[in-house]
């Protein structure tokens, strides 16, 4: 499954700390592309609900204040730590808002 959803909009600093390297003019602008797969999920229990939840999020593209980066990318202009940091806050995005085709 993919999506391609606006992660972060942010004009405070003090909204992402850890994400200070990437803001430019004091605005962060994150959209991405990610895949993930979708699990049939239940209580367990003959006749319970059945739904299904994302799980193994992936970014595959990161577009940064207008300009596209891969992952590995983002990893060699700010380094793992920023990019682990960005991929956690906007995987937990892409869960939430994302629509999955």
């Amino acid at each position: 499954m993919q999506t391609t959803t606006y992660a972060i909009e942010s004009y405070d600093v003090k909204e992402f700390p850890l994400l200070s390297a990437f803001y430019e003019e004091d605005a962060l602008d994150v959209f991405i592309t990610a895949t993930a797969r979708s699990v049939r999920s239940d209580y367990g229990v003959p006749g319970s609900p059945v739904w299904d939840e994302i799980e193994d999020v992936e970014i595959e593209e990161y577009e940064i204040n207008g300009v596209g980066y891969s992952p590995k990318e983002v990893i060699k202009k700010w380094g793992a730590d920023a990019e682990d940091t960005l991929h956690q806050i906007c995987a937990d995005r892409a869960v939430e808002m994302g629509e999955w085709e």
